[in-house]
């Protein structure tokens, strides 16, 4: 039994979700969707077409197809394209979101979708993935990365290559972030061990930017039915209620046509709700320089943000690839994702590419902070630490977004500032390369401000 739908696309169907629902009767036990168009790359543009399928079932989100493939989607109780879910094939109406995200100019595309599905006899046992455990190391700082993608998403490898590169970099602990899914989580968790912490994660992917939601495991749909979408906001708030963590991702990486939807265009969250956002993403690049003079005008503007990284990683890389990419180094009272994700929430966290770099401050009345810490509004003496910089590198200490103190840093060393009552409202330090790039940053110390 099957349903086709066709039509036509053009440049004004980009950041477009077109609904296609089809009726699944009792006793089915296979869901197929295969999709045919033309062009896949319209000739003389830059960039393929670029369109996706997220799939609900009358129980709610089965998952998203990000790459479809001339085999198809295919769903039973026992297995399932990596995306989705396997389960039960539910009766009732069962809803296709066509999510057309770039479509090139000048010609039509024409597609054809068609949904199948059938009682023919298939295995009805799901393959189990038991949680893997990491022995707690009690308190102390961990080094992992938070974005990263596999085959569940428009990653170019597995789940296990995936944990294997991360752990041969020295990692502690890895999110998994596949876009609009969390399909591949089971299988991530299963492979946390003594020395590794796997955390649940996805990359919530709307056509006006990217949010990573982390410590999930479980959906967060940006799509609440054919009447309209969450905003930004509502979506964050879920996210939050639910004691999970919400970051912008990548806020000003580039946009359509390039990426489309990376470039962060939520108005309404600017940045609103969220309590942190990923200022250096993939390889040190111009956009990752903007991303953090956005975030501190957004501390200017009275935001208390944690600062992220990631290497929204989707396949392992060349060998002679070019630039750095940072972790994030996260002091935590205990080593799982629950302590891992609490230390983060404070910003008790740096982000390098490899140095150490520590960041205290005492208050005249004696009270101590750390990376994400307040202090009172009092005159305040500044410590930072450093450990295994580069020859020529730049300490810089940033006060209220302006840099207050440069000098050129040992290989190891510490620095001590004294900053006047009232000249401060938060202060953070940066490790920069003589060419200006960042090696690491502290997440801030805030002076007097609360919320």
């Amino acid at each position: 039994m099957k349903t086709v739908f066709e039509g036509s696309l053009t440049q004004a169907d980009n950041r477009r979700v077109i609904p296609y629902s089809v009726e699944i009767p009792e006793g089915m036990t296979q869901f197929h969707l295969s999709f045919d168009y033309s062009p896949i790359h319209t000739e003389g543009q830059p960039y393929p077409q670029q369109i996706s399928f997220a799939i609900h079932d009358p129980s709610g989100v089965r998952g998203e197809w990000s790459r479809p493939t001339a085999e198809g989607l295919h769903i039973t109780p026992a297995s399932a394209t990596p995306g989705t879910l396997p389960g039960p094939i539910i009766p009732g109406r069962w809803t296709v979101f066509l999510l057309s995200h770039r479509i090139q100019p000048p010609i039509p595309v024409t597609y054809r979708l068609t949904v199948e599905w059938s009682d023919d006899p298939v295995a009805t046992a799901a393959p189990e993935w038991m949680p893997g455990q990491a022995t707690d190391r009690g308190p102390g700082w961990y080094r992992g990365d938070l974005h990263g993608h596999t085959i569940h998403s428009d990653g170019s490898w597995d789940i296990p290559e995936f944990v294997a590169y991360m752990r041969s970099h020295g990692l502690d602990f890895v999110t998994l972030s596949d876009h609009n899914t969390i399909s591949g989580l089971t299988q991530h968790r299963s492979l946390a061990e003594n020395g590794f912490v796997a955390i649940g994660g996805t990359e919530l992917s709307t056509f006006l930017g990217h949010a990573l939601a982390l410590g999930v495991h479980e959906w967060f749909d940006w799509r609440v039915g054919t009447e309209r979408e969450l905003t930004m906001p509502e979506l964050a708030q879920r996210v939050l209620d639910a004691g999970r963590f919400f970051v912008i991702a990548h806020p000003m990486a580039p946009g359509d046509p390039e990426c489309c939807g990376c470039h962060w265009e939520h108005l309404d969250m600017m940045p609103g709700n969220a309590p942190a956002v990923e200022i250096w993403n993939g390889w040190w690049a111009e956009y990752n320089e903007q991303g953090v003079q956005l975030y501190y005008s957004w501390l200017n503007a009275g935001h208390r943000l944690v600062a992220t990284s990631g290497t929204d990683i989707h396949e392992r890389p060349p060998a002679d690839a070019q630039g750095r990419a940072a972790s994030n180094v996260v002091y935590a009272e205990s080593f799982s994702e629950d302590g891992i994700l609490e230390g983060l929430k404070c910003g008790h966290s740096y982000i390098s590419a490899g140095p150490e770099l520590l960041l205290n401050a005492v208050s005249d009345s004696g009270a101590m902070a750390m990376m994400g810490d307040t202090l009172p509004a009092e005159t305040v003496t500044v410590t930072a630490r450093w450990q295994n910089a580069h020859e020529d590198d730049v300490l810089r200490l940033i006060v209220n977004g302006i840099v207050q103190h440069m000098q050129t840093a040992t290989v190891s060393g510490e620095a001590t500032w004294t900053l006047p009552a009232g000249s401060a409202g938060w202060l953070t330090v940066e490790l920069r390369a003589a060419d200006g790039s960042m090696w690491a940053i502290t997440n801030p110390i805030f002076i007097g401000i609360t919320e």
